[in-house]
This record gives C-alpha cells, structure tokens and sequence, in this order.
C-alpha cells in the first residue's frame, strides 16, 4: 500500500501561481516541495513583477493555460497576482474592479476544462498599513492609526479615538484616503466573487489570509461580512480564514500532498509559556493559539490535546515568555531531539527589532541540534512563522510514510533547515541592521542605482560567510541514515545570494548541499 502511495504521490505534479517573486512567496514552497520528490512548477520569474512593479496576471493566466493538466493533481495559486499583480499590487487601485474581476473569471475557466484538478486559492484580506515607499513614507502610518481608531470608534464609540481620528485626518492626503478605500472595497469584492465560486465548487479549498493587522480595523469588518456569506452559502468546508499571507503557497502545498496521500499528520504543540498562547501576536487579528491551529488545518494536518497520540510536536516559543516557563520548555525541547523525537520548532519571541530568540538558537547550535529538527522558522510574524514550520514538518513525515527517495528526501530536509537558520535568524540578527546602517541617509523602503549595488554586494558577502559558518558548524562531516545506508554531508556548493527587491528588508538564497555515503564507517 505504502509503495502504491508513493508512486501515485510522485506522480501527481503541483502547479503554484505565487503571490509575487519574493523568496517567501515561492521559493520556500518550492523547497518543502523538493522534500516530497516534488518539482513544483511555477511561471516564469519575470512575469511575477518586483515590489512596485506588479506581476503580469495575463502572463501569468497565459502560463497556466498552456500547462499539460491531465498529470497535474492541484493547482495552487494567489488571488492576488491573478487579480493584481501581486501582494503590493493589491493595496492599490492601479486594477479596475471590472479587470479584476474579469482575471478572476479567466482562472476559473481554466479549471472548468480541468474538472480532475483540484484547484487551491489563497487572497489576502488587505492590511491597515499602506506600502513603504518613498512617497507613501509621510503619511502611511498615520493613515493606518486614522483606520484603526475608526473601527474603534464604530465599535465602541470610544471618545478618544473619535478626538485623535480628527486630529490625524488633515494629516493623510485626500487622494491617498480615496485610493487605499477603493483598493479595500475593490478588494473585498472579489473577495466575495471568491466565495461563491468555491460555495458551487469550482475553488477546492479557498484561505482567506489576514495580511498584518491588529484587533480593530476596517479588515475585522470585512471579515466578519465574509463568514456571514460564507454561512449563508454553507461553504465552510471549503473556506477558511487564517493569519498572515506569505506563508499560504507552502500551507497549500502541504494540504494538496497530504490529500494525494490521503493523510491527516496529528500535531502535538508545547508552548514556552501556556499564557502566550492567549496573546495577540504583533500584525495579528486574533490570539495565537487561534492562530496557529488555523494554520495547521489549513496545511492539511490536526491538532491533538495533550495525552492523544500524535505524529510530531511543534515547540513554539511564544512572545514575551517567562523565564521561568521557558527554561522547562527549553529542557524538554532539547530532551525529545537528543532522544530522537519528532520535533519541530516556531519562534515567534521576537524582539523589538524582529529578530528571533538568541537563547532558543543557542540552544539549538549546542550538540549540533540543529539538524535533528524536522523544521524551524521564525521570521516576520506568527502567522507567517508557524505557517512555515508546520508544513515542512507535514512534508518531511509524510515523505518518509512514502518512502520518496531517501537521499533525496533527507538532502533536501536540511537544505531546508539550514536555510531557514541563516536567512531567519543570520540574516535578520546580523546581515540586515548594517546593511540597514548602510542606508541611513536615504529612505531604506526603496534604494536604486550605487547605493543598492553597494547593499547588495555587502548581503552577498556577509551572508555567505555565515551560511558557510553554520554549514560547518551544524551539518559539515555530520551523518544521517537514508533508508538502510549511512551518508555524512561533504559540502555545499551553487552558492547564491541577492537583493529580490530594491530594499534589503528579504534576500534571496540558493545552495545545494552535498552528501556521500560512510564507507568502512568513514
């Protein structure tokens, strides 16, 4: 049976619309994919756009239209860049709603002459604040306060929100107010298109994404009117709502493998402090223990209480733990891996500058920990955080039920753990404030010409050598079973780093890691 399920799960192909060409939005898809035996297909990178610069939908629906479905099980694919151009191009009013809703059509034609394909959207619900740019830099953040103390005025009409409202409005140009609440309604009715379509089945599974947010704000309402029609259509098995947004291409693809193997991974979580979990995490609408069980029904898999069996556990570091709590949560977390358990990590503590949790990646680095976990991550938010660890930790589990190649499998697992420890705590603990302190004197949200040379020339550099760092202390000459036989990994080669976007707040890195077979326990 096992042997059957393989063949069929290597098969089936995956095709995945991103939401824009950010190494988050693809390329950590892709990699969970690779761990599956997976090559997952995506349109060309040039049509994807770069930051302000949107995707090219027609391009991108042109791309899809001409792919061979009859061996492709899912389709997973952005609203947004369907609909848009992208994520950034989403918060903006540049795509009429008659085009938008026009694009949307075209992709659910495409899957009306692909029945057998299962199609998988994610949209994003749009987020308080505005894009950081150059010209949006002077008012951007004030138009996000005006909307928040708004919801809190309508909802509890609370006097002083209503005072510091009309202080603030003079300050927000009249044509940027107009395009932000254009973009929003715009935006919540194609949201509302989307609906439908998977309420009559021609969306599989649609997961509405709350981009950053916080408990009041034009997006609660917004939300609320969703699942209203969502109920109204008896739809809510076929949509869901969760946090954050850039993490939904590798939550689809852990749910559209899982499904192919017709598996449901039972997921045990230990917080580092059990009074995290009732905490709103920064950028988010709801608390996290909400939050994160949103995100592991989405990726396909379940989460169990304490004393049911369960195939792994998600140790998730929550923001602003107790010492107290957290150093009996640190002792069992380094207890499970040292003994060979299934584990998985989510560090969401970040501090005041988003890094993660200096003490957790000491602890991890000690006795080469590292490459015990089945997944780490913890960068930008929660909801893109443990959207992150959990589907890798899907994947990985379900790969081995499969028996996908194993040098493969296991190869591919710690490219990807490797790469999650350099780019989200390396990168963001060390590379990125001086290449921020490299900027100073310009506005940092966008830099062109010799100034990004310089910047990108010195993330090249710089993160290179900590990836060289941590690949020799955590994986160089260390060894891992694959199926019956003993490899150790050898090296790493076709280093890559840049700048995706003119900014230096992401970074694109690529490398492969090499591995060769112990022989005679050499």
């Amino acid at each position: 049976m096992v042997a059957l399920l393989s063949a069929a799960a290597r098969a089936d192909k995956i095709l995945l619309v991103p939401l824009d060409s950010r190494p988050a939005a693809g390329q950590f898809a892709q990699m969970i994919a690779k761990i599956s035996g997976e090559d997952l297909r995506m349109p060309p990178y040039a049509s994807l756009g770069r930051f302000t610069d949107p995707g090219r939908p027609e391009e991108v629906l042109q791309w899809l239209s001409t792919q061979e479905l009859n061996g492709v099980s899912t389709m997973v694919v952005s609203a947004d860049m369907i609909c848009y151009g992208g994520l950034i191009a989403s918060r903006t009013h540049q795509a009429s709603d008659e085009l938008a809703k026009l694009r949307l059509q075209k992709l659910l034609e495409i899957r009306r002459r692909r029945p057998k394909t299962k199609l998988y959207v994610f949209s994003s619900t749009m987020r308080l604040t505005p894009t950081a740019t150059r010209p949006a830099s002077r008012y951007r953040l004030i138009l996000a306060k005006y909307m928040e103390l708004r919801d809190m005025w309508q909802r509890g009409k609370v006097a002083k929100a209503k005072e510091e409202m009309e202080r603030l409005r003079p300050q927000i140009p009249t044509s940027a107010m107009e395009d932000y609440e254009r973009a929003r309604a715009r935006d919540h009715a194609v949201q509302r298109e989307m609906v439908k379509a998977a309420a009559n089945g021609l969306i599989d599974y649609l997961v509405i994404g709350q981009d950053d947010a916080k408990p009041f704000g034009p997006h609660i309402g917004e939300t609320l009117r969703l699942r209203q029609l969502v109920k109204s259509l008896k739809a809510e098995s076929r949509v869901y709502f969760c946090e954050g947004i850039d993490q939904h291409a590798s939550v689809l693809v852990s749910r559209a493998l899982l499904r192919q193997a017709g598996w449901v991974p039972r997921v045990r979580v230990a917080y580092s402090d059990p009074d995290g979990k009732r905490k709103f995490a920064n950028y988010e609408s709801k608390p996290i223990e909400e939050s994160l069980n949103d995100q592991i029904i989405a990726s396909g898999g379940r989460p169990v209480p304490d004393g049911e069996e369960y195939d792994y556990t998600l140790y998730l570091n929550t923001p602003k733990r107790r010492d107290e709590t957290f150093r009996e949560w640190l002792d069992g977390l380094k207890s499970e891996l040292d003994q060979g358990f299934p584990v998985a990590v989510a560090d969401i503590n970040f501090a005041a500058d988003a890094t993660a949790d200096p003490e957790l990646f000491e602890a991890l680095w000690q006795e080469a920990r590292m490459m015990k976990l089945l997944s780490f991550a913890g960068w930008n938010t929660a909801g893109n955080t443990m959207g992150t660890a959990v589907p890798a930790a899907n994947v990985y589990l379900l790969a081995r039920r499969l028996n996908v190649d194993p040098v493969l499998r296991e190869v591919a697992q710690r490219e990807f753990l490797l790469h999650r420890f350099v780019n989200d705590y390396a990168y963001h603990k060390f590379t990125r404030p001086v290449a921020y302190g490299m900027v100073l004197s310009t506005n940092r949200d966008e830099i062109y010409g010799l100034d990004f040379t310089d910047l990108n020339d010195f993330v090249q550099r710089d993160l290179q050598k900590h990836l060289e760092r941590y690949f020799d202390g955590q994986f160089n000459g260390r060894r891992f079973f694959a199926g019956n036989e003993q490899y150790a990994f050898s090296g790493i080669e076709d280093i890559k780093v840049w700048l995706p976007w003119p900014r230096a707040y992401e970074v694109r890195l690529q490398f492969q890691l090499k591995a060769k077979p112990v022989v005679d326990g050499r």
